[in-house]
């Protein structure tokens, strides 16, 4: 199971495989490549939500604690 953290500045994605993120509204799960963007449209739920609105998996090195709200 993957662990997810909230997006912040300091968030990254890997170099080829990318990162996984999760929809705040709904839970579905998408995978990106890069985090230039204010604001992604989810294809599931069918609604913009913010970047720092997203949950993203937790890397091994992030200080950040993870939640719970599977």
């Amino acid at each position: 199971m993957t662990n997810f953290v909230p997006i912040t500045r300091y968030s990254r994605c890997k170099r080829y495989s990318g990162a996984l993120i999760k929809c705040p509204e709904c839970n579905s799960i998408k995978t990106i490549y890069h985090l230039s963007w204010s604001a992604i449209f989810c294809q599931d739920c069918e609604q913009y939500i913010n970047k720092y609105d997203w949950f993203i998996e937790k890397g091994k090195h992030s200080k950040l604690q993870e939640l719970n709200n599977d």
